[in-house]
């Protein structure tokens, strides 16, 4: 799938440590996008329990975590279309539930 990383999203990933980096980059890479390639947009199969994705109130906009533990780690992202009508991710915002607030 293609995505596309916002300002607010690039500038959170730079204050993370690099171990929270490489947290959120493994948990991306082995589970969200397994998940993505067998239809859990669609909803079939569902989404990986241990990822806890859920859609924030009142918008398009989705959490995602990827740790449990300190850091309590979450990102944000939701689903657009690229001009020629493809899916693309947009990746919004990283850090811990506090970006939830302002997702």
């Amino acid at each position: 799938m293609k995505y596309r990383v916002l300002d607010a999203f690039r500038s959170d990933f730079r204050r993370l440590p690099a171990e929270h980096q490489r947290l959120f980059q493994s948990t991306v890479r082995d589970h969200f996008l397994p998940a993505i390639d067998e239809g859990a947009f669609a909803g079939s199969p569902p989404w990986p329990k241990r990822l806890r994705i859920h859609r924030l109130n009142n918008t398009e906009i989705y959490s995602l975590t990827w740790n449990f533990a300190a850091p309590d780690g979450r990102a944000t992202f939701h689903l657009d279309k690229t001009g020629e009508g493809d899916p693309i991710l947009i990746w919004r915002r990283i850090g811990n539930h506090g970006i939830c607030r302002q997702p």
